[in-house]
């Protein structure tokens, strides 16, 4: 334990004899500033969540969800309303055609010979639809069909089906529209090509919407359009090679009956231009817009947006197994996890007897991208502050040399003593220290004279006591040597001392202190008058004729070794 306490001991005395330059005194404080400056902004920023990469994440997670979100939930609330104000154009239409020629809505069925004229008439309508929204289709499907001889009538409904074909424009100017399902001969009237997959009428084996929209229509019929119209889940009609939405509002006459349905059509590749999520960094993430019952997302029934996946391809029913920190993470049927944001979307408003259905907007990225990235951000944190640290030391390694140069300079020309050559420093503390030093200078010269006329004065004395040694031998005076002149002439220097004033005697020791009579008229609060009159009555007291040579006996009382007492009070 000694042994410890010795080693301890060696050590703190070596660190207090050791020495350290003002470079490195300097550096030193700039590095630990920089170090406390650097750590104190990485620890506020880390805090806040600012150089968290998984908090980086998350805000563009929830950003870029609520922006898609809003864009969503505005361009299907507003298409919905333009679907009802569509429906209620063509009941109006429709229900004018039918009193012209004399029967009712209900009864179109009845007369399957005028179903094609009912139909051309409402082209301009569809078309209108088609360019006056954002969509890819417009339809009417009327409960009735053409020949209810043919095989499978009981499915087959005459209709319309007009195509946009270029989804990928979303402006609503000079589309080309095609002919999906209907009559030729009203494609023909109107110079509208027919598609490949074109059928003359719908088949409604596989449209379950069809059916629905019309039952619920049957079911409320007290309630408005604005509460009856149905939002499809993904469809791929017969013979059509792309998925999409359809919005389907019923058709009701004046007397409540539903005659068929109407609406519009949002494909696959219209939602993804419109919603794929806007990031460099995750090339997999995607937008599902599906069916949820809160616990799972069924993307098989809903539209997909992304950059990566094809409009085509689903992922399969997504299970939620938890949620953290506003993330929620979900497993695919094979197993495959991801990881995103999901919110529900009312598409219904209260009244409807579809309320229940639940729609969510999802943004969704494989786990495995969000990991790396969070892996990659923390990276790109660490190394961005010690790229800052290591750029902070750098600055002040700069500023320390900067700062020192010309206090080294400074100090190297004292040591040279060689100030007159040396420039302006611009150093308000250099130029002070070089000004004191100069004052020092003159001190120590004004005294070196002072101490030269001195030891003149008391060798002319010497020699005023002793005519026959000359001037040069009695330059130097040996106070131990008693009886000579000198020493007489001090003594009795001593001895007149005890005949002054206090007053005097005050002035006396200020000159002993070696004050000029303007500091000791400034001490005492006097005039200098009042000094010089004081000197007229102290010097032939002390029988001097001058302050020099009164200077000459303060010197010897100085110098004495043998002051008394009371000398040596006076030089207090």
């Amino acid at each position: 334990m000694n042994m410890f306490r010795e080693a301890f001991l060696l050590l703190r005395r070596s660190r207090g004899e050791r020495l350290t330059s003002l470079q490195v005194r300097l550096f030193s404080f700039f590095a630990l500033f920089a170090v406390f400056l650097v750590g104190t902004v990485f620890l506020a920023i880390t805090l806040t969540g600012g150089w968290s990469a998984e908090q980086k994440q998350r805000t563009w997670l929830d950003a870029e969800t609520s922006h898609v979100m809003n864009r969503l939930s505005g361009d299907f609330n507003r298409l919905s309303l333009r679907g009802v104000s569509f429906a209620r154009q063509l009941s109006s239409s429709i229900g004018h055609w039918a009193e012209n020629r004399g029967i009712s809505e209900g009864e179109i069925a009845e007369h399957p010979e005028l179903i094609e004229n009912l139909l051309a008439e409402q082209v301009s309508n569809l078309l209108a639809v088609i360019e006056n929204n954002i969509c890819t289709g417009a339809f009417i499907i009327l409960n009735a069909t053409v020949n209810p001889l043919a095989p499978n009538a009981e499915y087959s409904r005459a209709g319309i089906f007009f195509k946009r074909r270029e989804p990928n424009v979303l402006s609503t100017v000079a589309q080309t529209v095609h002919y999906l399902r209907g009559p030729a001969s009203i494609a023909r009237a109107n110079v509208i090509e027919l598609m490949a997959q074109w059928k003359m009428e719908f088949d409604i084996s596989g449209m379950d919407f069809f059916n629905i929209v019309i039952q619920h229509a049957e079911e409320n019929p007290e309630a408005d359009l604005t509460r009856l119209y149905y939002w499809s889940e993904r469809y791929l009609m017969e013979g059509n090679s792309e998925y999409g939405m359809l919005l389907c509002i019923p058709l009701i006459s004046r007397d409540g009956t539903v005659y068929g349905i109407c609406g519009i059509e949002v494909s696959d590749m219209q939602f993804k231009r419109m919603y794929s999520p806007e990031t460099l960094e995750h090339h997999r993430a995607f937008i599902t817009f599906a069916p949820t019952d809160g616990s799972n997302l069924n993307t098989d029934s809903g539209l997909i947006a992304g950059n990566f996946y094809l409009t085509s391809q689903t992922i399969g029913m997504l299970s939620s197994i938890g949620e953290s920190k506003g993330v929620e993470t979900w497993r695919s049927g094979n197993g495959e996890m991801y990881k995103g944001r999901s919110e529900i979307l009312r598409i219904y408003p209260v009244g409807s007897p579809f309320i229940d259905i639940n729609w969510a907007v999802s943004l969704i990225i494989p786990s495995i991208d969000w990991d790396t990235a969070i892996q990659r951000g923390n990276t790109i944190s660490l190394v961005t502050g010690i790229i800052l640290l290591a750029a902070s030391l750098i600055v002040a390694v700069f500023i320390s040399r900067r700062y020192i140069r010309p206090v080294a300079a400074a100090l190297q020309l004292i040591k040279s003593d060689s100030r007159d050559s040396l420039p302006k420093t611009k150093i308000a503390e250099i130029e002070d220290l070089f000004k004191y030093l100069d004052i020092m200078d003159e001190e120590r010269k004004s005294i070196s004279e002072e101490r030269e006329n001195l030891a003149a004065e008391l060798g002319r004395m010497k020699h005023r006591g002793n005519e026959n040694v000359p001037l040069e031998k009695s330059f130097s005076v040996n106070l131990s040597e008693p009886g000579t002149p000198v020493i007489k002439a001090y003594e009795q220097f001593l001895r007149n001392l005890e005949t002054l004033t206090s007053t005097e005697r005050a002035v006396f020791n200020l000159y002993i202190k070696n004050h000029t009579a303007q500091e000791i008229a400034d001490k005492l609060f006097v005039s200098i008058n009042t000094i010089k009159f004081h000197n007229k009555n102290i010097y032939p007291k002390l029988n001097v004729s001058s302050l020099k040579e009164l200077k000459v006996y303060i010197k010897m009382m100085e110098e004495s070794p043998d002051s008394t007492k009371e000398e040596a009070s006076y030089l207090k």
